[in-house]
């Protein structure tokens, strides 16, 4: 039998999909579940758009950390709480955890209801629930995305989360502590065969989709087949057949080597070929695992992996434990690339402006995952000379309001002015900011981007100048412009890369590298721009399934079709 779906914003779906379709196994269609009542199983009102953050936040907000930093510690938070708490990030999060987890807004309909239902032949469930209307207009202001009205990434929603959790710290304890880990990641050289080895930040582990090791391969090639037959004879779709794959071929394709584009070797003091390996210098208290399904075509259209994943209740990661410099590597010499500054900035960018002719497509993509349009994107990551979807990032931000900014990308002949003041590498951004290629040069040397940016505002652009002016001022002011420390954080969240300043006592939470799976957040839909969001969660040993307002007992967790996992250390 086949249907019509409806989106989240009451829209039907151009597609007729079979009743196999991601939307009826994930919100659990066609099965009677029994609504759920009481402290921690309340549900959330759909803003429009909000699902991402909903099933974000109920996830959250049933991890033990989150509940005691926020609602053990309310009446604290609303002592001290600003004047206007509808400002403040903390009591915004207290608010919210206490409506989800008190219970005061979850329960069941009294008797004289249900006959009143009865008697006029209404058997839906009365939903009472909370509204997120005020935390929503708090947490996304200011940012280009959060903020407006369009569907949005789950994952890019929590790093935002995390971003502001570290902000903005509550008491002694930051919850987001169980959620972060170090990352080793192992350089090598090709040619010479030496090694670098550098740790980094991180909070999600992304694992990607091994698509080549399906294993139903002459299913799918079946099920193509009839598809485009049925297409082509405008006949009804056969039943959905999704890829299968082992989770141990995506934990496999994580840990194999990758290839360092443009990779400079200091031990030939050259560019050389290049390959990098990550694995966990440390284990988090929760590892969340991101699927990354979204990709895009031949055409770079973006679209979605509809696959399915024996994602394991147990996970084992030991294996993946970093272990340093080993008996007989080399390491590189600590040498930084040279640093070409010319007489003029603007030889430099024109040269720049030539080089960057060949588009680097991988910081495209991944631009274009964070749900920004790809023309937007291929374009930001020309005008920033091909130096890496951070820096293009930042070009996004700066242009986002400019008539043109998801027009397609027109290469001007040398010396001529973009169109429509989308300006190339020389240009000044909306609020006046250097260019960030100037800035990305002054950050290689080894000076903060604040510091980079202030030069650069005292001298004009003028880099040589700017690098006189840093050498002059060793100091950086005291006081920093509040705007360009939080566009810092925002890009250092999109990056997964948060700094560890600017705290007491241990930020890493070490410990054995063993898991239990207990919950997951599925995207139904064919892109993150669009679709819906649904969390699951196992509580009291069951599973609940977390649907907007819907909050029920789950009969099939469809656990195989998830985007992020939520992970629980198993102790020793």
């Amino acid at each position: 039998m086949l249907q019509m779906q409806v989106t989240e914003n009451g829209l039907r779906d151009n597609d007729i999909k079979p009743r196999v379709s991601e939307w009826e196994v994930i919100q659990e269609a066609g099965v009677k579940l029994k609504p759920m009542y009481g402290p921690g199983y309340t549900g959330m009102k759909n803003l429009g758009n909000s699902c991402y953050l909903n099933a974000v936040m109920q996830a959250i907000f049933s991890i033990p950390e989150f509940q005691r930093a926020y609602v053990g510690n309310l009446p604290r938070i609303f002592d001290y709480s600003p004047l206007d708490p509808t400002q403040d990030f903390n009591t915004q999060m207290a608010k919210l955890g206490h409506g989800l987890l008190s219970g005061q807004y979850s329960k069941p309909p009294m008797k004289s209801e249900l006959i009143e239902q009865v008697m006029k032949e209404e058997h839906k469930p009365q939903h009472n629930g909370i509204s997120p209307r005020m935390f929503k207009a708090f947490i996304s202001k200011g940012h280009p995305e959060f903020s407006s009205n369009r569907q949005q990434d789950a994952q890019e929603f929590f790093l935002h989360l995390i971003n502001l959790v570290e902000r903005n710290p509550v008491g002694s304890e930051n919850p987001s502590d169980v959620f972060r880990f170090l990352v080793e990641e192992r350089t090598q050289c090709c040619q010479s065969r030496k090694v670098r080895y550098t740790e980094r930040v991180d909070y999600i582990m992304q694992l990607p989709v091994a698509m080549e090791a399906a294993t139903n391969k002459d299913e799918l090639i079946a099920y193509e087949l009839k598809r485009r037959e049925a297409e082509a004879a405008r006949r009804p779709l056969p039943e959905l057949v999704r890829a299968k794959i082992p989770f141990s071929a995506c934990l496999q394709a994580f840990s194999e080597p990758s290839n360092v584009e443009d990779f400079w070797s200091s031990a030939l003091q050259a560019k050389s070929a290049g390959v990098k390996t990550s694995r966990f210098a440390s284990f988090p208290e929760y590892l969340v695992v991101q699927i990354k399904k979204f990709t895009f075509g031949l055409d770079w259209i973006p679209k979605k992996l509809d696959v399915s994943i024996d994602m394991p209740d147990f996970l084992d990661i030991s294996h993946l434990r970093a272990r340093g410099l080993q008996p007989g590597e080399e390491e590189l010499p600590d040498i930084a690339p040279p640093i070409v500054i010319p007489d003029d900035p603007k030889d430099h960018m024109a040269n720049h402006f030539v080089e960057s002719l060949d588009i680097d497509e991988s910081s495209v993509m991944q631009l274009a995952e964070m749900g920004f349009p790809l023309e937007a994107c291929r374009k930001a990551v020309y005008y920033t000379g091909n130096l890496g979807a951070e820096v293009a990032f930042n070009w996004i931000i700066a242009h986002m309001e400019e008539p043109d900014f998801a027009e397609p990308l027109v290469i001007p002949a040398f010396g001529e002015v973009a169109s429509s003041g989308a300006a190339a590498l020389g240009a000044v951004g909306l609020d006046n900011q250097p260019p960030e290629e100037m800035v990305a040069i002054i950050n290689s040397m080894g000076f903060q981007r604040d510091l980079a940016i202030q030069a650069l505002k005292a001298t004009n652009n003028n880099l040589e100048r700017a690098l006189e002016w840093i050498f002059s001022h060793p100091d950086p002011e005291e006081e920093s412009d509040p705007a360009l420390d939080t566009m810092d954080m925002e890009n250092n969240a999109n990056a997964n890369i948060l700094s560890e300043t600017g705290s007491e006592g241990p930020r890493i939470k070490d410990g054995p590298g063993r898991y239990e799976l207990f919950g997951f957040i599925s995207h139904m839909g064919t892109s993150t721009m669009s679709g819906h969001y649904v969390c699951h969660l196992r509580k009291e040993g069951r599973w609940v399934i977390y649907n907007d307002l819907r909050v029920c007992a789950s009969e099939r967790p469809p656990k195989d079709l998830g985007y992020i996992y939520f992970y629980h250390r198993i102790p020793s």
